[in-house]
Formats: C-alpha cells, structure tokens, sequence
C-alpha cells in the first residue's frame, strides 16, 4: 500500500469510457467497514435520504400527475448524473494494487442513458408511506439509486394533491448526510423546470464530458498536505495515548443494554418524534440563554440517558459515556468543493480525541427520583458545558482538518488483502448512542420548488451495530429528534422512549415546561 505522499488522487482516463481515483482515508473507512460486515449480507452505514413531495393533480386526471411527476424526475435524475457524475460512481478492489479505487464510466453504446435510468430509477407502488417502506428492509443497490415510493390514500387524496417519497439508497463512501440533502435540493430544482416544460421541451443533457465534474477525495477538495508536520505526529500520538487511557482507566464504561440472543444484525429502522414550532422556538431560545446549540443540549440529554440506563447497585458509582462527534468539512474545502456543485462527496469527519463525560449512578436504595429539580438542572447545565467545550475544541482547532485523514486511518479496518468476504466482526459488547446534527434542512433543502412542496427530509445510515443512532434537525421551525437502530438488537417502543427521555430531559434541563 503507497503511502499518502505517493498518492495521485486525480481522477484518470484508464479507458474512453472510464475514469479511476484512488480512494482516501474517510472514503476507505466506509468501503472496509462494508466489506467487514458483507457476510451479513447488509451494507454498514449505508445512506438512505428521503424526502416528501407533493403536487396538485392536473384537472382530474390523478393517473397523468403522477406520470408526469414521475417523469420530472426522471429526468431530472439524468441531469444529476451529467452535473454530479460521482453518483453513477462504485467502488473496486484492484487486487494487484492492494487497494481499492472509485470508478466511474460514462454511457456508451453498450450503456446507454435509459439503461442506467431502468437500473437507478425506481417506481415503487407501496401503498404505505415513504417511512414505513424504508423500514422494510429495501435494497442496497452497487450504485446510488432513487426509489420514487407512491403512497397510498390519505388527506392529499380530498386535498387533490398527489404525494410521493423520494428515497435515495447509496454506499456512505459515495455521498453523505449533508451531500444528501444537497442532491435533493439540486434533484427538485431540475425537476419543477422539467415538469414545468414537459417532454416538449426537454433537451438531455450530452455525456461525454461530464467526468470533469467528478469529485475529489476530501484529502483534494481540502487541501490537506500528504504528510504529518513532526509536531502533528506527536498529537496524533498523544491523542492515541488519549483515547487508550480512557477506555483503561478504572472508570466503567456506560453502555446501552441491548438483546443479547442475536448474533447477526437484522433491519435498519428509524423512529421519529417531532417538536411543535411553539416548543422548538422555546428550545432555541433557552439554548441560546445558556450559550449552547441544541446539538449541545441533546448530547447532553443522551449522555445523562445512557447514565439512566445502567443498573442500580447497592452504592452510587461513577460511569463514563464515550462518543465522538460528527462534522461537516465542506466549510474547510476550496470553492466549488465547498458547494452544492459537489454533494455526491464524503466530506465529513470524526473528532480524534474522544469525548468522555463521568456521571454519577445513584445507588439501588435512592428512590426513583431522589434528585430535586434544581441540582438535576445543575448536571445537566454542567454536562452540556463539557459538551460545548469539546465541540468549540474541534472547531477552534486550526489543525484539525490536516489531522481529519489520521483520524478515519486510526478507526478504519484493514481491507481483506485478497478481497474475499471475511468472517463478521465480533459484536459490540459495551455499545453507545451517537448523534448527527444535520442543523436547519430548510436553509438546505427549499420547501417549495416549482409545482413541488417538500416536507420532512431526513437521513440515516444504516446502523447494524448494537448501539443507536440519533439524528436531530429542524424543518420549518420544527424540531425532529429521530433514532436509527438494529430491530435484532433493540425494539421500537424501547428506542421511542429513549427518545422521549432525552427531550424531556433536555426540556427540564433547560427549565422549559413540558410541552405537549
């Protein structure tokens, strides 16, 4: 394997129709971490995207509005391809190299423009809604494809409305979260002038030359340096040294109780609870008292609830929640990198130094509750401000982003050499609960598009561990906390309240009163 210095991450011509880039660390971490579960037959941290949209039906004729959306979208997908060619990109393991690379091939008479669309585009007549389908367990195409899922009746019907959920299913080292909801943005604006023109007047794009549109890896578009300074090589050891000591000092690490019969992961699921507009502005506004984001708020309240979850033993104990933190780097790269011109991209990146915040388990004789109302506010303000600090820490470190590539080298495991399917990983025995931030989706994502109305755009990835995942953000002034988990590991009523533990505990924390 080369080292970084003596990689060309450029996008190569290897054939007329062909085009190849190694991968770089963020993008490796995904592709080694879906090659060590494929014996599951699932996709690790695949993304699944989706979005609610909505039309007004054409006369009276609800058969013909939904083809024409449909159709609008098709071709509006195609239109993504040309002005983002990395979501028609896979990846390879070239096993006389030892390492894997991103591919991409432009249409040809062998391939053409519909052949990739019948493979990409799909029309699914669920007769359930976009949430419930992309909880049952749908595929994980080897290339990003929309699934554009029919609902069945509902109010849209006697509102004269036709209504769809557009779901998008990639590999996580193709697009991310945020890339995601850029896509959507890009995939609607296309659309509403498509449906607007009709066929008439569409003119598809000509392929050939869209390959100077594909993407870099976030080591390019950053502009990180190939090799450590000596002096980074010392922090990234000291952060290592860091990371170890947390986990060996003799401090019990607090983990999330989970059903301990399975041995392989089952299907990703996500529930959801939402804020009024009324709740959510009061939330803003005590975060903003308090100096803290929401984000600082309900790491907090997660923190404190997986403190809740550990047994009770006849003497108060001190345990330690571990995580990490998420961040989008797209602010760090060069223009047009930085832009909705490149969402089909991996960049993001994960904290090195560990979070770790201790907290107190009362023992088994306390009651339920023994703790009054001002010393519970008084933990909570006190564990969100050690929150808040290890947040500002990443954001006010001028070496994180150089540092970004040794972080996903320092989690990433080693890809099977001969590229075969390697045995599942042992399960994680002491798993924690995560949060992604995807902030306010309407500064992303425009509600209204053309004839579309948009709602209620989320993302996941596709969780097979035994932890949880939760996700915040906010979607015309409401609040959405949502959690994704293993249904083999965790139940939906378990996580449902997990969830609304943490608001609550947010809301008291904050001295808001409970809203309903």
């Amino acid at each position: 394997m080369s080292s970084p210095s003596e990689i060309d991450y450029a996008w190569t011509p290897t054939t007329a129709t062909r085009w190849e880039r190694p991968l770089d660390e963020a993008e490796q971490f995904y592709t080694s971490l879906a090659k060590a579960h494929e014996a599951t037959g699932r996709v690790f941290f695949a993304m699944t995207g989706a979005i609610t949209c909505s039309l007004p039906i054409h006369g009276t004729d609800r058969a013909a509005t939904e083809r024409r959306m449909g159709d609008a979208l098709r071709r509006a997908w195609l239109q993504l391809r040309y002005d983002h060619p990395t979501i028609a990109a896979r990846v390879e393991y070239a096993l006389h190299q030892g390492r894997c690379k991103k591919v991409y091939e432009t249409f040809s008479d062998a391939y053409t423009p519909a052949d990739w669309l019948d493979e990409t585009f799909r029309v699914v007549d669920a007769g359930v809604t976009g949430q419930e389908w992309c909880n049952s367990d749908p595929p994980v195409p080897d290339l990003p494809t929309l699934f554009l899922v029919k609902e069945g009746s509902g109010p849209h019907e006697s509102e004269g409305r036709v209504r769809a959920t557009v779901v998008l299913r990639a590999r996580h080292d193709i697009v991310d979260g945020v890339g995601t909801l850029m896509l959507f943005e890009n995939l609607f604006r296309h659309a509403a002038r498509a449906y607007e023109t009709g066929p008439s007047g569409y003119t598809p794009p000509t392929f050939g030359g869209e390959w100077v549109n594909l993407s870099p890896p976030l080591r390019v578009a950053a502009g990180i340096p190939a090799r450590l300074s000596s002096e980074q090589e010392a922090r990234m050891r000291e952060i290592l040294e860091f990371n170890a000591a947390l986990k060996k000092e003799a401090v019990e690490i607090a983990s999330v109780p989970f059903k301990r019969q399975a041995s392989l992961p089952g299907r990703h699921q996500r529930v959801t609870i939402t804020l009024s507009a009324e709740a959510t502005a009061r939330v803003l506004a005590a975060c903003k008292a308090a100096a803290l984001s929401i984000t600082h708020a309900y790491h907090a309240a997660i923190a404190l609830g997986v403190r809740d979850l550990q047994e009770r033993q006849p003497a108060a104990r001190v345990v330690r929640y571990l995580n990490y933190s998420l961040i989008n780097e797209r602010g760090h790269c060069a223009a047009p990198y930085s832009t909705v011109a490149h969402p089909a991209a991996v960049y993001h990146s994960v904290s090195g130094r560990g979070l770790a915040v201790d907290l107190t388990v009362p023992a088994s004789s306390d009651s339920v509750d023994p703790v009054s109302e001002e010393t519970r506010s008084k933990e909570f303000m006190d564990t969100a401000g050690t929150i808040r600090d290890f947040y500002l820490d990443i954001r006010d470190d001028a070496e994180h982003i150089n540092l970004v590539p040794s972080y996903w080298a320092m989690s990433t495991i080693p890809y099977p050499a001969d590229g075969k399917t390697p045995p599942v990983p042992p399960r994680n025995e002491t798993p924690s609960v995560s949060i992604s931030s995807m902030g306010v989706l309407d500064r992303v994502i425009r509600p209204n598009q053309g004839i579309f109305e948009l709602d209620d755009p989320w993302v996941t990835g596709e969780e097979l561990g035994t932890g949880l995942g939760l996700f915040l953000g906010t979607w015309k002034g409401k609040l959405t906390l949502s959690g994704a988990y293993n249904d083999a590991y965790h139940d939906k009523e378990e996580v449902l309240v997990f969830l609304r533990r943490c608001n609550q505990s947010t809301l008291q924390g904050l001295g808001i009163e409970q809203l309903d």
